[in-house]
């Protein structure tokens, strides 16, 4: 690692050390456009930014866990404008990536204005011009769920209870943030994509077992 004007910079060799990528993978992110400016010295050496690890395990963490293409992610990363100068907003932002895949766009003229202004009086969708297929598909699910007496009183119950622990999780990041001087990007991806799923959905099914 090389301190240049207060910033940690990397070499090629060191960034395969700490990601397990190959020169020539690292290499081919570069030249697609997926990784910060590089900073060359007098002796024509080339050094990435530190952040550029950080953006080497999203990019990993895409593709082995997600499936994601190369091509897809560097939509991503075009259409969320992501910050290579903040570790802490580029993982917010892979949060986003994960959430709502923006695929299938749909211009909002073309949505059922009534359930989609009522969708985001709920707090279930952003008010936007063009959505995408995650959230096409929450809105035809909340469509759905109208037709129930209980729609209403469970959706307020996930935005509530979904709002709660987003506070708790971000103290408590915050915490390791402040303890560690670090945030693990793939533990927070992993509690987002798998973790939390899980543990939601094992106790809704111990819930309705309870009936049988």
């Amino acid at each position: 690692m090389k301190t240049i004007s207060n910033k940690n910079y990397y070499k090629m060799s060191e960034l395969v050390d700490q990601t397990n990528l190959s020169n020539h993978t690292i290499s081919f992110y570069y030249k697609k456009g997926l990784l910060p400016n590089t900073l060359s010295t007098s002796k024509n050496m080339k050094y990435y930014p530190e952040i550029t690890i950080t953006v080497l395990n999203l990019i990993k963490y895409f593709k082995d866990n997600l499936s994601y293409s190369i091509d897809y992610i560097k939509k991503l990363f075009y259409y969320y404008n992501i910050n290579f100068d903040n570790r802490e907003d580029l993982i917010v932002q892979s949060i986003q990536m994960i959430s709502s895949e923006i695929k299938s766009p749909i211009l909002k003229k073309d949505l059922d204005q009534n359930f989609l202004k009522e969708a985001i009086a709920l707090d279930l969708l952003d008010e936007k011009e063009i959505y995408f297929k995650t959230e096409v598909e929450v809105l035809n699910t909340y469509i759905n769920l109208r037709e129930y007496e209980i729609s209403e009183e469970l959706i307020a119950e996930y935005v509530k209870t979904s709002k709660k622990l987003a506070l708790l999780e971000r103290d408590l990041s915050s915490k390791v943030l402040e303890n560690n001087g670090v945030l693990p990007e793939i533990l927070v991806l992993d509690i987002l994509n798998s973790f939390k799923p899980y543990i939601f959905n094992r106790h809704t099914i111990k819930e309705f077992k309870k009936d049988k």
